[in-house]
């Protein structure tokens, strides 16, 4: 009895043992997995914020360009020399109006030397600037202190948000007052709240000035510095209210990525773990944040540990099948032994009759043994399961609620994220693929006809003087399409290269020489820089701003002339006025017309 009641404890001290260790290795194979399918959650937030981030910097480079492209119109810089001129001013207000309708900003306005606003897109509205004076807003000082002015604030007068841009409008050498548009935030806050992510982006202080989450625009991310507090009031940036903290608990800006919970932008949502990503938008001095929801990370590392215990708690039971088995296989021979030993006694103790009989049953009992023993189990691992993907599981999520618009809504904002990658995929392909097309015949002048009919849009608005110096009938080999595409890759940097000089000029020379046709486009820009040449041909290389370019139309040039037979080259032209200038030459095979080809 005693004995086994010993047992009973010993197997009772082993299974909790057992129990323990188990508990201890699935938290284990938990803690694992999650870090592992959070590292992974990272690695995918990482590239969202990349791609969110040229998605605000395309957004700002659609309206950089605007405040110096009016600062050089001839009637806003008149306007400047003769403000009290009411005729100017009626003029320049109509003005205004067009242009900020028609580049959708929310408005443009012109300020004197003193911060005086003279002319405005919204003259004729109750809200007008008109007479206003903006010298305290830090755009103003930069532009007066001759460069580009980038600004986010809440508007004095309208009470909206938007990014300002501003340039000086110059008269001769003199800086005579600056060109202000106004960026409205609605259709880039409309799409980072499509995203299924909670997208927001902070200013050097640690203001939100865009989110996607409407209740967290305008509030602190951190704790604001008295200086911070005294400069905002300054410059009246976000308005006389306190600025509040934004409710996300466990925010720390210091760090690039931490855990924290917050009641995501969704109707109904509950308060939710998520992973922050933080990035620097370094031309803006902004800072991108990204939250993406840990919930599917955390699924994932469940399954991974129901997995896991699965396995092991099918090793655990084949074992104690096992032991099992061997114990009474043991427990039986041991039995078996004991009773032939009794068998064997009382055979002795009988009459000697029985010997025979005895030697029998000893035999029998000796044959009669058992020899067989247990098998042995295998298993394998399964290769862990794969990674649920986030914008499914949102989208299962809405279902689950029964909310068919929104994850219909959230599978097509998939879908055009998607075509939006799969352009710049197409571009690599085409750099990297050898045409299949057909080379033949190409008329130089009407691809180039074709071609400055395509960017006369640009050359107007950037004032450009186009100089054509190519005779009809010479013909190229190549692929007519595939001509053009270089044609306005060049020409279209050249138009942004000389852009701002004061009198803007592209020069185009076309003539054959021996068996080849060479094509010279020159600008009179600022040139480009002798380190960069040996760069410029290269994928992904830019010499733009952010948000003006990939950096791959130069480089699909190159291989569209290489495949027609051709080369390319860069080299700067002799020094002016107006600068050195870049000149870009192309030589291809010269080829006759199909019906010269006839004759």
């Amino acid at each position: 009895m005693s004995r086994l009641t010993g047992d009973k404890q010993h197997y009772l001290g082993v299974g909790i043992l057992g129990l323990a260790l188990m508990v201890a290795l699935l938290v284990g194979v938990y803690q694992m997995a999650r870090d592992h399918y959070i590292d992974e959650l990272e690695e995918k937030g990482r590239a969202s914020a990349t791609l969110y981030r040229e998605i605000l910097r395309g957004w700002l480079g659609r309206y950089m360009a605007l405040a110096p492209i009016y600062a050089h119109n001839p009637e806003v810089v008149r306007l400047l020399r003769w403000p009290d001129d009411g005729v100017r001013v009626d003029l320049v207000n109509q003005r205004l109006e067009e242009w900020n309708s028609a580049s959708g900003a929310a408005d443009t306005y012109i300020l004197d030397a003193e911060g005086n606003t003279i002319a405005a897109s919204n003259w004729a509205e109750p809200y007008s600037f008109v007479g206003q004076n903006y010298g305290y807003r830090p755009y103003f000082t930069d532009a007066m202190q001759g460069r580009l002015g980038r600004y986010f604030a809440l508007g004095t007068r309208s009470g909206k948000r938007g990014y300002y841009f501003s340039f000086p409008v110059r008269d001769g050498r003199r800086v005579t007052g600056t060109v202000v548009v106004k960026v409205p935030v609605d259709g880039i806050e409309q799409e980072l709240r499509a995203s299924p992510y909670e997208v927001l982006v902070s200013d050097a202080a640690g203001v939100i000035v865009l989110a996607g989450h409407p209740d967290w625009r305008i509030h602190n991310i951190q704790q604001l510095s008295d200086a911070a507090v005294a400069r905002i009031a300054e410059q009246r940036q976000f308005g006389d209210g306190d600025l509040a903290l934004v409710p996300i608990d466990g925010l720390d800006a210091s760090r690039a990525t931490n855990l924290v919970h917050a009641v995501p932008d969704r109707s109904g949502a509950a308060r939710a773990e998520f992973l922050h990503i933080a990035e620097p938008m370094t031309v803006e001095e902004w800072r991108l944040h990204l939250m993406l929801p840990t919930r599917p990370a955390r699924a994932q590392a469940l399954t991974m540990v129901l997995l896991v215990g699965a396995v092991v708690l099918l090793l655990v039971l084949g074992t104690v099948i096992v032991w099992q088995r061997r114990r009474r296989l043991v427990e039986r021979l041991a039995e078996r032994e004991r009773a032939e030993a009794r068998l064997e006694q009382a055979v002795t103790e009988r009459t000697a009759d029985l010997r025979q009989t005895q030697a029998e049953l000893v035999q029998a009992g000796k044959l009669a043994a058992l020899g067989q023993m247990s098998a042995a189990l295998s298993h394998e691992f399964n290769q862990p399961l794969a990674a649920i993907r986030s914008y499914a599981e949102n989208a299962g999520a809405f279902l689950e609620r029964g909310r068919q618009d929104r994850a219909a809504e959230n599978l097509s904002r998939i879908s055009r994220l998607t075509e939006r990658m799969a352009k710049l995929s197409k571009h690599l392909t085409t750099f990297s693929r050898k045409p299949k097309d057909t080379l033949g015949p190409v008329s130089l002048d009407l691809t180039l006809e074709e071609t400055l009919s395509l960017l006369a849009g640009r050359i107007d608005r950037a004032g450009v003087m186009i100089e054509r110096q190519v005779p009809e009938g010479l013909f190229v080999r190549g692929g007519q399409t595939r001509l053009q595409h270089v044609l306005m890759n060049i020409i279209g940097n050249a138009i942004d290269a000389c852009g701002e000089q004061d009198a803007p000029c592209i020069t185009i020379h076309a003539e054959a020489v021996g068996s080849e046709v060479v094509i010279t486009i020159q600008d009179n820009g600022p040139g480009i820089a002798q380190g960069l040449m040996d760069k410029l041909f290269d994928p992904f290389f830019t010499t733009k701003a952010a948000g003006h370019g990939l950096g791959l139309g130069l480089s699909i040039s190159y291989n569209i002339v290489r495949d027609f037979g051709g080369s390319i080259s860069v080299a700067n032209g002799p020094v002016t006025d107006g600068g050195a200038g870049a000149r870009f030459t192309v030589r291809l095979q010269r080829a006759v017309s199909a019906v010269e080809a006839a004759e």
